[in-house]
């Protein structure tokens, strides 16, 4: 897959994932938890339109990714699985502590994969762009840990 399909797909895998956030915080009945997790919400579509401008400047310097490619069965499989938990959340009872823990799981799991891509690829912009996005999943992991531990769950 090009870059350019790439970041499509990291853009709606960052705006599903803030829909998770938002839907999580209205159903969660603490309005101090659904308060940070609104902030991460929100951080999450700003991850998203960071992608949308490395996605215009892959479009306006094209020349700089030709071949350039990347395997994208881990990020679609990503936003399908967010997907799915999401559609589980209007009609199950998951306690909000699982919640948080299967967030914590899908940061995780894309900390990895924004590490991967800032490692895989070599045009500079792009390469701190990931690593900043990278940066954000680790700061979002924290917070996840921290209202996870605050339910008395180990992480």
């Amino acid at each position: 897959m090009d870059i350019a399909k790439f970041l499509d797909i990291a853009v709606d895998l960052e705006t599903q994932i803030s829909l998770l956030y938002d839907t999580i915080a209205e159903r969660s009945g603490d309005p101090p938890i659904a308060t940070r997790l609104k902030t991460l919400a929100t951080e999450e579509l700003n991850h998203a339109n960071v992608l949308r401008r490395g996605k215009k400047y892959c479009e306006e310097l094209p020349d700089l990714f030709t071949g350039f490619t990347m395997d994208d069965n881990e990020v679609g499989a990503g936003l399908e699985e967010a997907k799915r938990f999401h559609a589980s959340l209007s009609h199950s009872k998951i306690p909000l502590v699982d919640r948080l823990k299967k967030m914590l799981e899908f940061e995780e799991k894309f900390e990895r994969i924004h590490m991967g891509v800032s490692v895989k690829i070599t045009e500079p912009s792009l390469q701190k762009l990931f690593a900043t996005l990278m940066k954000g999943d680790q700061s979002h992991v924290l917070v996840l840990n921290a209202l996870i531990e605050s339910f008395g769950e180990n992480v």
